[in-house]
């Protein structure tokens, strides 16, 4: 449950960050607002937490987080929609739903594997955050900074505003405005954040032996929670409202803080963010119930098949099939095929998918038609999809290399190689150079050929016919 908790506590961490900068900013009204989201993120039981962020990097957005948690004393239910900008204005969907009992078991269902969930357990939680003797004294220890460092503190920065009961609160605080040591404690947040909730050990000596580049990072978000030493706030434009209470109902606003990675490199992230804040004391949660979301176990599967009508003899032999003629491809296409871990089965009546990850860390997803042929195959762990069109550079040799490999993989499985004789587009990235073959559209058939640093295939996707 560690790892698929990164974003909702990123948005948290996005949180913590704003409640410390405004707290920062002027004492009086904020000093309720700090207790307020204290008592939200650690002393609250009963909410319901709906919001949407925007993250951004150098002014590129790389993701849209799309969050609806409800906290029901130690039962919770957590979801999540992550959009990540994709090929020429496509959007590439990725989440989860975890529900959490009182007892600490919970379901994970993930968008990637539909119509199945897996089980898992962790200790009892009936808080958004959970509480900890190092953390309590962090947060004694920001609320006594608030007091000391209010005489530092530029006049005008924060208005109050009444309306039928509920106090909106806007901050506008801007990096100048920050003493140096209301800096520092930001940052020590920060760090804290990221080494007990993202990466576990980040508080390390950084080195170019023991931290990779920016860039060969899989994700922005790996990048930014491993590879970031220091943060540092440049603006915070916030709206806070809380109720008669002096509970939180509302935050939106615009967070800009710079993000200073191991090897000196500075880049900006903004976080545009609305949170809503709603039925305290009266959220519930459904325990989970696999037919309220027409999902099964894994293992389940072959017999979940039953139900479509639509019998397929020896589904466990199939499976061992095409698990083996994955590796072989995967073999003839250059990649090492040395297999850790696997996951899959028939999402659909009409495909099986399968999950692969490899010992050396790489990701490759296959689904397949009941007649056998192959309909995507996708090396996860490369980023050509946040590429940018490219103009193409002079090198016939190189594009021949490309269109070859092409035409021999479609051939190989069974795509008419027709359809590769179509214009190619030029994308990309910091990590190299790739060539997308399709229609106009890239709608019938895509292959992505990656040209530099290494000629290789990384990504084939056809459309199945309407008959299959």
């Amino acid at each position: 449950m560690r790892r698929s908790k990164v974003l909702f506590l990123l948005l948290a961490g996005v949180l913590c960050l704003v409640l410390i900068s405004a707290a920062l900013a002027e004492g009086g009204p904020l000093s309720g607002l700090w207790t307020s989201g204290c008592q939200l993120l650690f002393h609250t039981d009963s909410v319901t937490v709906d919001g949407e962020a925007n993250f951004s990097l150098d002014g590129e957005h790389f993701k849209t987080a799309e969050l609806h948690y409800v906290q029901d004393g130690y039962s919770s239910f957590y979801g999540l929609r992550l959009l990540t900008p994709w090929d020429f204005g496509t959007q590439r969907e990725s989440g989860w739903t975890i529900i959490a009992d009182p007892v600490g078991d919970y379901a994970v269902m993930e968008v990637r594997h539909p119509g199945v969930y897996r089980m898992g357990t962790d200790s009892p939680q009936n808080t958004l955050l959970r509480s900890s003797v190092q953390l309590d004294a962090l947060t004694e220890l920001g609320g006594l900074l608030v007091k000391q460092l209010e005489p530092l503190l530029p006049e005008g920065t924060v208005t109050v505003t009444q309306a039928e009961g509920a106090a909106t609160t806007h901050i506008s605080l801007k990096e100048d405005q920050i003493p140096d040591v209301a800096a520092s404690a930001l940052n020590v947040a920060a760090g804290y954040l990221a080494d007990r909730w993202f990466t576990g050990g980040h508080d390390r000596s950084f080195s170019e032996d023991e931290s990779a580049p920016f860039e060969n990072y899989v994700t922005v978000t790996g990048a930014l929670t491993n590879g970031t030493v220091r943060w540092g706030l440049k603006e915070l434009q916030a709206d806070f409202t809380a109720d008669e209470q002096g509970r939180l109902t509302e935050m939106k606003g615009e967070l800009r803080v710079e993000s200073t990675f191991w090897d000196g490199v500075v880049r900006e992230v903004e976080v545009d963010f609305h949170l809503t804040m709603t039925d305290y004391g009266e959220s519930k949660v459904k325990p989970f119930a696999p037919d309220d979301y027409d999902v099964c176990l894994p293992w389940e599967i072959a017999d979940r098949e039953e139900a479509y009508k639509n019998p397929q003899p020896d589904d466990a032999g199939i499976y061992e099939e095409k698990f083996q003629e994955a590796q072989e491809l995967l073999e003839w296409l250059g990649y090492e095929s040395d297999p850790l871990a696997d996951w899959g089965g028939w999402s659909t009546e009409t495909r099986l998918n399968l999950d692969i990850t490899q010992r050396n860390g790489e990701n490759f997803f296959f689904s397949f038609a009941r007649d056998g042929r192959l309909l995507t195959l996708e090396h996860i762990t490369v980023g050509w999809g946040k590429g940018i069109e490219a103009e193409e550079e002079e090198n016939p040799e190189l594009l021949e290399a490309a269109q070859a490999l092409v035409h021999a993989f479609a051939t190989d499985v069974q795509c008419d190689p027709e359809d590769t004789q179509l214009r190619h587009r030029v994308v990309g990235t910091d990590g190299g150079r790739y060539f997308l073959y399709g229609d106009d559209e890239l709608e019938e058939v895509m292959i992505v050929v990656q040209a530099e640093p290494v000629l290789r295939l990384e990504y084939y996707d056809v459309q199945e016919d309407e008959d299959d």
